[in-house]
């Protein structure tokens, strides 16, 4: 992190409290919205004092989704976001004539964790196929698979200990998208938050829970837990056949396809810098902030998102990296500032928020900045 000695600014989680309206004059800026993307806005924040020391610079953490309600009813200027607007929230803005700029800023993965103790997997080796991560995350599941090893004999027979993102969060919505096959199939008997720090101190406390979050906190806690390897092909491994029966039935009741048996070994990737940054790691993703067009007019906003967008910030590996994310290309930084400098308003993603290649959202995105 860079020296900074400024403590203006500070995160704050939702609560069930009343939250801050948004600011009026022309010296405060209300952020909110991603508990992935917070930190690097706080950090950006905490510098952007030294050069405008008589702002205010509220950063929220109501997640992605609990953020977007509050920009698009005109309570906020800037939504961070852990994935790409989704098309409700785009009917809304239309509906409420809120127009926004989409801006890109970086890369995370979000991290499937168990503690560094885990008794999880009998064999010693942390990793799991997408397959039993569906099988353990989807809601059929909910009631039924409570033990891991209904899951696989290579998982110890003890209960299940689940925790992860509330629902408000695009990280929730991210890890369903890819695990689950379809965005908030969840299971729901699970400790579910916004505050991704203690979902890292309770699972590091328990050898037998499991939960997710973004690569950020995995990197700030690698005391605490330890990244399981994600095989991405979608079989699931040598799960008992009743189990794998009586989930079936539950799928054919829902129209879902069934799950398939298929033996093998796992063969896992951990999210790490050039997992993350090529793709190859499953659960990778871009992250963003919007920014309200109607607050682009103010100049202390102009000033803080053109410093944000800047190459000593957005473009600094070592900042980025420190604060626990990946810099974007130096293609996407130049979409995003061309973005800005135009206002653009819009998403590139037309509302799908995962299935992307690196290549993909390039193309998109340059498309969008046009480029």
């Amino acid at each position: 992190m860079r020296n900074s000695a400024w403590l203006l600014v500070g995160l704050w989680v939702v609560a069930g409290l009343a939250q801050p309206t948004a600011p009026v004059d022309s010296q405060a800026i209300l952020i909110d919205g991603s508990s992935t993307v917070g930190p690097v806005t706080e950090a950006v924040a905490k510098d952007f004092l030294a050069l405008a020391p008589g702002a205010r610079i509220s950063v929220g953490v109501s997640g992605t989704s609990g953020g977007f309600r509050r920009f698009l009813a005109g309570e906020t200027d800037i939504n961070d976001a852990s994935r790409p607007i989704r098309p409700a929230e785009i009917a809304t803005a239309k509906d409420r004539g809120i127009e926004y700029i989409e801006l890109m800023i970086g890369l995370d993965g979000v991290a499937v964790v168990v503690s560094r103790t885990s008794k999880i997997f009998l064999d010693g080796v942390p990793v799991m196929t997408l397959g039993e991560l569906n099988l353990l995350w989807s809601r059929e599941s909910e009631g039924l698979i409570t033990r891991w090893s209904q899951i696989s004999p290579r998982f110890a027979d003890e209960p299940i200990v689940l925790s992860g993102a509330a629902s408000t969060s695009g990280t929730f919505d991210v890890f369903t998208a890819v695990v689950c096959g379809k965005e908030g199939d969840s299971r729901t008997d699970y400790f579910g938050t916004e505050e991704d720090q203690l979902l890292a101190e309770q699972t590091g406390a328990n050898p037998y829970a499991l939960t997710y979050f973004g690569f950020a906190f995995l990197d700030h806690n690698r005391d605490r837990v330890q990244a399981i390897a994600i095989d991405p092909r979608p079989e699931v491994i040598d799960t008992p056949p009743a189990i794998l029966e009586a989930i079936n039935a539950r799928r054919a009741a829902a129209g879902k396809k069934p799950l398939v048996a298929v033996g093998g070994k796992p063969q896992g990737i951990l999210p790490s810098v050039d997992s993350i940054a090529d793709f190859s790691y499953p659960l990778s993703r871009p992250l963003f902030f919007y920014v309200n067009k109607a607050s682009a007019n103010r100049p202390l906003v102009q000033r803080f998102v053109s410093f944000y967008l800047s190459e000593e910030v957005i473009g600094d590996h070592e900042f980025m990296l420190d604060v626990g994310y990946l810099p974007v290309s130096l293609e996407l930084r130049e979409a995003a500032r061309q973005i800005w400098t135009n206002r653009i308003t819009g998403t590139a993603f037309g509302g799908t928020i995962t299935g992307f290649t690196p290549a993909d959202i390039a193309r998109l995105y340059r498309k969008h900045a046009g480029f």
